[in-house]
C-alpha cells in the first residue's frame, strides 16, 4: 500500500501523502500530540469547560454519587466526539485520494471491432452513409465519425469524399452496431471489371451478352454521371464498368452512354443498306432507330436507285439524331428510244419526254404516239447507265364502209380487179384510194377511182 498516495487536506491537488505518514498522523492523535488539526488535548479541555446548567442539590453522599458519575460520563462523552471528529478528517482524507486514484486509474473504452461486411452505398453525407448490407439482406444507416478510417480501391488512405452514392465497399463496425470503424472500397470479396455487349434481361435479373453473363442484385444500382438509370436503358454499345461481390453484380457504372440515330425519308431507295462505321451492313427501314455511343460516326447508305453516300454524324449521349435521306442523290441512267418512225411523241409516266430522257434508277411506262400508227409501250426498269428501246410503230389501220349501186340490175362489182359481187352492195375497206368497176353483158364496163378516209364512201354505177 506505501506506493498509492493521497492527496492531503490543505494542500494543493497535485501534492499527495503516503499511507504511512497518515497511519503515523493518527498514532500522534491518540497520544495527544499536534498535527495540522491542532491539539486534540486543547480541544477536549476547551470542550470540558464549558458550562452546562444543572440543579443544584444538597450536599449529601447521594449527590456526590451523581456528581462523579456525570463527571466520568461526560469525560467519555468528550473522548467519543474526539474520536468521531478524527474519523471524520480520515474519511475526508480518504474520500479525496480515492477521487484522485479514480482520475489517474480510468482508461478511455477500447472500440470492439464486429464482424465486416459488404455495403451498397446509396446515399451519403458528412455524418452517416445510407445502404444495402449485402450479406443481411436489408437497408442500414451507418455513423461516421472523425476516427472512422476511408479506404480506397486500392487499399490507400482516403477521405469520405472518396465514396459516392453506387460504390460497394466492406464496412467494419464498432461495438455498437452502428458506428463505421472502417470502409474500405477495395475490401475482401469485391472486385471490378470493364464490359460491353450486355443488355439487361430484368426478368430473370441478368446482363446478358453473346459471350459473358451477370446476375445482379434486386437492390444493385445502374448509373450514369451520377444519375440512376433503369436497367432497359442499356444497349449493347454501352461501356460498363461492373462491381461484384462473389460474382454479383451490385454496382454498375455506365462509362459511356448511347444515342440513337433515326433514320427518316428512306421509303423512295430500293434496295437500301445502312453501315455503321465499320460494322455489317443492315437493311435500311424507314424510321429505324440505332444505337450508337455518343461521338463522331460514320454512316453509309447504298441502294439500287441512289448514289452511295457517306455521311459525318455526331451523337450525343441519351439524344435523338435525326437522319434525313430525303436529299440523297439519286443513281442516274438514260433511256435512248431507237423507232421505224420519226416525229413521234414521247411520253414517260405520264410526261412528256425526249429521247435520250435522262431519269433517275427505277422503273418507267413508256409510250409513243404517231398519227397513222398503233400506240406503242413499255414498261422498263433503269437499274443500268443506259437503257436502248428498240420501238416498232404499226401502222394504224381505220375502216370505212363503201356502198356501190348500178342503174341496171345483174351489174358485178370488181374493186382493185378483185369480184365482190352484185351491184347494189356494200363493204368494209381500210382507208385509202380503190379502183372499181361494174360490168354487165352488153353494156360498156364502169370503171372509177373511190378514196375512202371516212367511215361510209359510196359509188354509183351508170352502164350504157
Amino acid at each position: 500500500m506505501k506506493d498509492y498516495h493521497f492527496q492531503e487536506n490543505e494542500q494543493d491537488f497535485g501534492k499527495t501523502v503516503r499511507l504511512d505518514d497518515i497511519n503515523e498522523k493518527v498514532k500522534k492523535l491518540e497520544e495527544g500530540g499536534e498535527d495540522d488539526l491542532g491539539d486534540a488535548r486543547a480541544f477536549l479541555n476547551a470542550f470540558e469547560s464549558e458550562k452546562f446548567d444543572a440543579p443544584e442539590e444538597p450536599a449529601s453522599e447521594g449527590a456526590e454519587h451523581r456528581r462523579r458519575v456525570r463527571e466520568e460520563k461526560f469525560k467519555m462523552d468528550k473522548k467519543t466526539m474526539g474520536i468521531l471528529a478524527l474519523a471524520a478528517v480520515l474519511a475526508c482524507i480518504l474520500g479525496f485520494a480515492a477521487v484522485r486514484w479514480g482520475f489517474q486509474a480510468e482508461e478511455p473504452p477500447v472500440a470492439v471491432a464486429g464482424e465486416p461486411f459488404p455495403m451498397l452505398a446509396e446515399s451519403i453525407s458528412e455524418e452517416w452513409i445510407k445502404g444495402y448490407d449485402i450479406t443481411a439482406a436489408e437497408r442500414k444507416t451507418i455513423l461516421l465519425t472523425e476516427e472512422t478510417l476511408f479506404l480506397d480501391e486500392n487499399g490507400q488512405e482516403s477521405g469520405a469524399d472518396s465514396i459516392h452514392g453506387g460504390d460497394v465497399a466492406v464496412v467494419t463496425l464498432s461495438e455498437d452496431g452502428e458506428t463505421a470503424l472502417s470502409i474500405d472500397c477495395g475490401g475482401d470479396g469485391i472486385s471490378t471489371r470493364e464490359a460491353t455487349g450486355l443488355a439487361a434481361e430484368e426478368s430473370a435479373g441478368k446482363l446478358i451478352g453473346e459471350k459473358d453473363s451477370y446476375a445482379y442484385g434486386k437492390q444493385a444500382m445502374f448509373l450514369y454521371r451520377e444519375e440512376e438509370l433503369s436497367p432497359k436503358d442499356l444497349e449493347p454499345c454501352d461501356l460498363l464498368e461492373l462491381t461484384l461481390v462473389d460474382d454479383v453484380v451490385w454496382s454498375v457504372q455506365v462509362l459511356e452512354y448511347h444515342g440513337y440515330i433515326e433514320v427518316e425519308n428512306a421509303k423512295n431507295i430500293k434496295d437500301g443498306k445502312i453501315r455503321l462505321d465499320e460494322e455489317e451492313e443492315l437493311p435500311l427501314e424507314e424510321g429505324m432507330k440505332l444505337a450508337v455511343r455518343a461521338g463522331q460516326h460514320q454512316v453509309t447508305v447504298t441502294g439500287s436507285n441512289i448514289e452511295q453516300r457517306t455521311d459525318t454524324l455526331f451523337v450525343e449521349a441519351g439524344e435523338d439524331l435525326e437522319y434525313d435521306l430525303s436529299k440523297a442523290q439519286e443513281k442516274m441512267g438514260v433511256i435512248i428510244i431507237d423507232a421505224n418512225v420519226t416525229d413521234y411523241k414521247l411520253y414517260i409516266n405520264g410526261a412528256a419526254a425526249e429521247s435520250p430522257a435522262v431519269l433517275p434508277m427505277g422503273e418507267y411506262d413508256v409510250v409513243i404516239l404517231k398519227n397513222g400508227y398503233m400506240e406503242w409501250n413499255q414498261h422498263v426498269t433503269l437499274a443500268a447507265d443506259s437503257v436502248t428501246l428498240h420501238a416498232e410503230l404499226l401502222k394504224d389501220i381505220q375502216y370505212g364502209t363503201l356502198t356501190v349501186t348500178a342503174d341496171v340490175e345483174g351489174a358485178w362489182v370488181y374493186i382493185n380487179g378483185e369480184e365482190y359481187g352484185v351491184a347494189p352492195m356494200e363493204v368494209n375497206l381500210p382507208y385509202g384510194t380503190y379502183h372499181v368497176q361494174v360490168e354487165k353483158e352488153d353494156y360498156e364496163t364502169f370503171r372509177q377511182s373511190v378514196s375512202i378516209h371516212s367511215a361510209a364512201a359510196s359509188l354509183h354505177a351508170t352502164l350504157e
